[in-house]
């Protein structure tokens, strides 16, 4: 059986909790890496000690595998146990065992029309979701389906403790980022990635990979099939032994790469959408990020797959693409609610993360936090930088400040007092006037012709 951290344990004390509390629905958010599978497994355990009926399900195989093995671990009757993908389920609820406690991984995806499908026939049995990050790109939270949060500790508290490895992300940008345009969903399109992936030249990929993280067992993510094995072309090219797998690779074919990557006999594994969750391979100490994206849940599912901990081990996130711009490092303080939130926080005034602002070093292409003067890795010295950064703020604030009180001077003066098409500009702008009442001032005046 697994011995549970004490943060594992508050985990499984408090979802129990909040369901003897009369919660129908209880939301478990813990940081991916965490060991979520292992106090799902815990509270399976417990339920079916007492006589329960568990149902689980997640929208992957592969994850339905792993639990699978995470339950004998801990010595759950499976006998008493339905682990199923969420399909299987939805299109068997008339013949399965009622449960007496239902249990969704990866609940970021709860609300499907799957996944509502079975809380709907099972309306009154409860539930718990669990999570990484409970955050989708409509912006739609989960209020209606889960009533209670219980929340592990943070990114930080974990490596801090030990719980997951430290880590550096090199902000090394590719591509044109001007190409990339969001569809209907809220990410980029699949078209719009397939242009911004032409721009990328194969072989920087490779030698950025040599300077920041070579020798490491490494997992690529890429947006498209033919992308990912073109990127695990250009590693082989260079000598270094590369393979793509994807939804459609054979299962027997995913499963013979996943275990010779674990060996070693595999350094670079590219793949698309599909090693983002429940892949634990603790050696891992590097991520290639090639796909770009406007989902939160996708960068830290990505990002944080090689943080899982090790003694001494120190990960290296190979951004490529300028996530990291958009939602911060990995170790960033999310802000997680089951309410609806801004469709794009990270663009919005109340942004979802209050970590520190950040920078990339010219020198070494780390990202750091932007209040450092030198480059904790390399020691490049800002401070040139920084004054001239202030400088021009303070010139284009001197400005702001001139401008207004020109602005406020022609104000007060009468329309007769207006000299110049410049003055009639600012005093419209003033008064909240619109472009035709210049255009038509100015003609009065005989300064437009008739």
């Amino acid at each position: 059986m697994y011995q549970l951290f004490d943060y594992q344990q508050k985990l499984v004390t408090g979802a129990r909790n909040a369901l003897a509390q009369g919660n129908k629905g209880v939301l478990i958010v813990s940081a991916p890496g965490s060991g979520k599978s292992v106090v799902i497994a815990e509270i399976a355990r417990l339920t079916v000690k007492r006589g329960g009926h568990v149902l689980f399900f997640v929208h992957r195989q592969e994850l339905v595998k792993q639990i699978k093995d995470s339950f004998i671990k801990q010595n759950v009757d499976l006998s008493h146990c339905t682990i199923m993908t969420v399909g299987k389920v939805a299109n068997r609820l008339e013949t399965l065992p009622k449960p007496n406690l239902i249990i969704v991984d990866e609940s970021q995806h709860s609300r499907a029309m799957t996944y509502c499908k079975i809380f709907n026939y099972y309306s009154d049995v409860p539930r718990l979701g669990f999570t990484g990050s409970p955050w989708r790109l409509s912006g739609k939270g989960f209020k209606d389906i889960y009533s209670a949060m219980v929340q592990g500790p943070t990114t930080k508290w974990l490596i801090e403790h030990h719980k997951l490895a430290p880590f550096t992300v090199y902000g090394y940008q590719l591509g044109d980022a001007e190409l990339l345009k969001r569809g209907s969903t809220g990410d980029y399109t699949g078209k719009s990635m397939d242009e911004f992936s032409k721009s990328i030249i194969h072989g920087d990929i490779v030698k950025s990979w040599l300077k920041f993280a070579k020798n490491r067992k490494t997992i690529v993510y890429c947006h498209s099939v033919n992308f990912s094995k073109e990127v695990a072309q250009a590693f082989r090219n260079a000598g270094i032994n590369a393979v793509h797998a994807d939804a459609k690779t054979p299962e027997s074919k995913r499963d013979k790469i996943m275990a010779d990557f674990k060996k070693g006999k595999i350094k670079i594994l590219c793949n698309v959408e599909l090693y983002g969750e429940g892949v634990d391979v603790p050696d891992c100490s590097c991520v290639v990020l090639l796909r770009p994206t406007e989902s939160l849940v996708i960068y830290l599912q990505q990002s944080m797959r090689c943080m899982r901990y090790q003694p001494d081990k120190h990960a290296v996130i190979i951004d490529q693409v300028g996530n990291f711009e958009k939602f911060g490092l990995p170790d960033t303080d999310y802000h997680w609610s089951l309410e609806d939130r801004a469709k794009h926080p990270h663009k919005d005034e109340g942004v979802t993360a209050d970590g520190p602002a950040i920078k990339t070093c010219p020198e070494c292409f780390a990202v750091i936090e932007a209040e450092n003067v030198t480059c904790p890795l390399c020691g490049h010295d800002f401070s040139a930088e920084i004054r001239r950064i202030k400088q021009k703020k303070d010139q284009e604030l001197s400005a702001i400040k001139a401008q207004d009180f020109h602005i406020d001077l022609i104000a007060r003066k009468k329309v007769s007092e207006l000299t110049n098409m410049h003055e009639l500009s600012l005093y419209a702008r003033a008064k909240g006037y619109k472009h035709g009442w210049i255009f038509y001032q100015a003609k009065e005046r005989g300064w437009l012709e008739r």
